[in-house]
């Protein structure tokens, strides 16, 4: 993580120094004199009896500044400084430079303590760093509020911390700043996690003010996702965000309707066509859901997923064609099989390029089944209790 280079405000202190004290009260003259001998406390005693006697002695309070920065007081620090400031900009030049010095210390500390906690391998030091940095980084939103670098790694470390709450308003300031992809995917994928755990509440308690919290939940996750997509056209994080909303919401129509359009958009975004794919699978297009799946693969014959989402919708390609049928009181079979085949053959491409995942031989396992292959169907079975 870069630092940020520190303006030295020792040149500050030396021209104090090199002032003269010409025309100055005694308190003035006294708090200098403190100041150079770095006695701060002595320092703003003096100022404060000059305070008293002229309240309007924009150096009095300049110096005042100066000292609350000295002895880390930053809230002090720029206090006395728009104090200063409000009575003439005489010392704005060395407010300026001072307080981008602050921030800058204050950024590094953050980035410094950040990295400590990255290296470390122990629980409790970790979270100590992180403290630590998170101090020093909201010290810099302090000082300089359009900082959105400090924003985004201060929002990271609370979500590091799992304090999502902690991080929802320094994102949205991010966001409002029309700031970064990573601030629309993240909370929309805060409220995506807020919506999961109310709603797998209400799956237990069946209370329906729990469903309604959920929903509450999930219509807010997709608002921010799709004003982040419109703000960074085909972000991928933001496109798996709104497929799960979509899932989560049963809106399979409306998820369909948007990545149709986003496919319009671009083409070329493999990402886009996968999802498109699988929404008109679970409205039962699967026509258009194979053709999907096939366009992804000529874009990126590595991209597994595709070979399975492929599999997936000529499965259940094939068990519509078969409830169909025994509604008809008809043999589905003929039209269904090659269904089922063309699913083996997918899944074969998939358990391939993806020998770990379980969910392609679950699949498989399930097409040999319908296509009363046996045999097929037990090899399968044993390569699923070895994966257990």
């Amino acid at each position: 993580m870069k630092k940020i280079n520190i303006l030295f405000s020792g040149l500050i202190l030396l021209g104090l120094m090199l002032s003269g004290y010409e025309c100055s009260s005694a308190e003035m003259s006294s708090a200098k004199l403190y100041i150079q001998q770095k006695n701060w406390d002595k320092a703003a005693e003096s100022l404060n009896k000059e305070i008293s006697k002229n309240p309007k002695s924009d150096e009095a309070y300049y110096l005042l500044g100066l000292i609350s920065k000295e002895k880390e007081d930053i809230k002090g620090m720029v206090e006395n400084f728009n104090k200063s400031l409000g009575i003439s900009s005489k010392f704005k030049n060395e407010i300026d430079i001072l307080t981008q010095n602050s921030w800058a210390e204050a950024f590094n500390g953050g980035v410094a303590n950040y990295n400590k906690a990255a290296q470390s391998k122990s629980k409790d030091t970790t979270a100590m760093f992180l403290d630590k940095a998170l101090e020093k980084f909201n010290t810099a939103i302090f000082l300089e509020p359009d900082s959105l670098e400090a924003y985004k790694i201060a929002s990271m470390i609370y979500l590091n911390k799992g304090e999502n709450d902690n991080a929802i308003p320094i994102l949205e300031k991010i966001v409002e700043k029309k700031g970064s992809d990573y601030a629309y995917a993240q909370l929309a994928e805060i409220y995506i996690k807020k919506g999961e755990v109310k709603n797998n509440s209400y799956k237990a308690s069946k209370n329906a003010a729990d469903s309604v919290a959920a929903q509450k939940d999930f219509t807010k996750a997709l608002d921010i996702a799709k004003k982040g997509l419109n703000v960074h056209p085909g972000n991928e994080n933001l496109l798996q965000s709104l497929a799960s909303i979509y899932g989560f919401l049963n809106q399979a129509e409306e998820g369909a309707a948007l990545f149709e359009g986003e496919v319009k958009k671009n083409p070329n975004n493999k990402l886009s066509r996968l999802y498109y794919g699988i929404f008109l699978t679970n409205i039962q297009n699967y026509t258009g859901a194979v053709t999907e799946f096939a366009e992804v693969i000529k874009l990126d014959p590595n991209f597994f997923e595709a070979y399975y989402y492929e599999g997936f919708a000529y499965y259940n390609w094939g068990l519509t064609i078969l409830k169909k049928a025994d509604a008809n009181k008809e043999d589905g079979r003929p039209e269904a099989n090659p269904k089922f085949e063309k699913c083996v053959e997918n899944l074969k491409v998939y358990t391939e390029k993806a020998p770990k995942e379980r969910k392609g031989y679950d699949l498989l396992f399930k097409a040999y089944s319908r296509l009363s292959k046996t045999k097929e169907a037990e090899e399968i079975q044993k390569i699923l209790m070895e994966l257990k």
